[in-house]
């Protein structure tokens, strides 16, 4: 399928992926590398405009703690681990060179290992910030004015995004990468991931042309309790709400991966609204904090303290980043991937209980990428065929207006920063 730059300056159809910085835990299990869908968009923008997004040097500053990546291309990308970083690991920073940037977690595991969010690991985090912020400036610099950017205007996040429209198999598509990052290195806050349209990164969507597109969401790469235990390989995944989501997207990307003859599931039930998910579990997370801060509070043997504070630290290490992600209303309307109503279907890659036995994390590889690639390059043709049906279910189901959440714009209640 041919992909390259479109002379026409807006998509009929729409691709959004995101990398969700220090996104890796959830609750019950669930651990991801949550930056396939910025690994996609970039393998989508890199086939029709060329852009070296290796790593080709990682620098840590002593005293500021901020971690500085620079790729091949040109791109530099920088980012601030809230408690600094020590020699030893400015040393270990310099094991993500010759790495594709655009694999932002897998250059942060060449360094450190592992990384956890929540201000758990916030050198990881900050590594993984400044690759991606690198790749997006690499973008920035090799096409300018032919690669639209903006930057996260959610006060304290300092992610970026870039834009432009391809052709795919003919078909005008507005592809669209986006870096979802907490300053500090800590995070995650992903209100403005998939394709939420708010502030700098929906005036770039407007003028992509895909605010109110058929869009093609891609996520990550991730174990999940219960839905993988029996999976025999690592399976492409299709997700949405029959209710709330676009059917017509969804089912050109089964058909798509069907042909390709890739294992793949699919689910018309996920991503439930309006049941105030979000604010239930933050809520009973919060009690579970408190309820082991009340057992310390009383303890008063070692052995004790330690293992509450080693319970709390599970807690905050994995559980708190299925509650920190996204703001408890804005959830409640696009759901946990950040799906406007009506335009959207999510595509995700889950692996077998074996591998996560091996590597505990999921590392998103290129030949992962690029069978992802694959299947949104056969889905967009169909798609484009169906538009109209498409457009039909956007109509439909469309109940998010930008305005609802303009406050999310705002550092506190009337815009005061605290």
């Amino acid at each position: 399928m041919k992909i390259e730059l479109s002379s026409r300056p807006r998509g009929a159809v729409g691709v959004c992926g995101h990398a969700g910085v220090g996104h890796v835990h959830s609750h019950s299990g669930f651990v991801q590398d949550d930056s396939g869908g910025f690994a996609a968009a970039v393998g989508l923008l890199k086939a029709a405009l060329p852009a070296d997004t290796v790593i080709s040097s990682v620098e840590g500053d002593l005293l500021t703690g901020v971690i500085t990546v620079r790729t091949a291309g040109g791109g530099v990308g920088r980012a601030e681990a809230r408690r600094g970083i020590t020699p030893h690991e400015r040393e270990l920073l310099s094991r993500a060179v010759g790495r594709d940037g655009a694999f932002t977690q897998a250059a942060a595991f060449a360094a450190f290992g592992r990384i956890y969010g929540q201000g758990v690991l916030e050198a990881p985090v900050a590594l993984q910030a400044a690759a991606a912020l690198a790749v997006v400036d690499t973008f920035r610099k090799n096409h300018p004015g032919v690669v639209k950017t903006a930057r996260e205007d959610v006060p304290g996040n300092i992610g970026e995004m870039a834009g432009a429209v391809l052709d795919i198999g003919g078909v005008p598509t507005g592809v669209l990468a986006v870096v979802n990052a907490t300053g500090g290195g800590l995070g995650p806050n992903e209100d403005l991931e998939g394709n939420v349209v708010l502030g700098e990164k929906g005036g770039l969507m407007e003028a992509l042309g895909i605010a109110d597109a058929p869009t093609i969401v891609v996520e990550g790469k991730a174990y999940v309790p219960g839905v993988c235990d029996n999976l025999t390989e690592n399976t492409f995944f299709i997700r949405h709400n029959r209710e709330a989501d676009n059917q017509v997207v969804a089912l050109c990307l089964t058909e798509a991966a069907e042909k390709l003859g890739l294992p793949f599931a699919a689910s018309d039930g996920a991503f439930p609204r309006g049941a105030a998910a979000l604010e239930k579990g933050t809520r009973e997370l919060g009690e579970k904090i408190a309820a082991l801060g009340r057992r310390l509070s009383e303890a008063r043997r070692s052995r004790e303290k330690v293992r509450i504070v080693g319970e709390l630290a599970l807690l905050v290490s994995q559980d708190a980043g299925g509650v920190t992600f996204m703001t408890d209303p804005l959830q409640d309307v696009v759901g946990s991937a950040g799906m406007t109503p009506g335009l959207s279907a999510v595509i995700s890659l889950i692996v077998t209980a074996d591998y996560i036995r091996r590597w505990k994390i999921p590392e998103l590889e290129a030949e992962d990428t690029g069978k992802i690639v694959r299947i949104i390059a056969g889905a967009v043709p169909r798609l484009a065929e169906r538009l109209e049906e498409a457009r039909a279910e956007i109509r439909a189901k469309s109940r998010y207006r930008e305005s609802d959440f303009a406050g999310l714009l705002s550092a506190a209640p009337g815009g005061a920063e605290r």
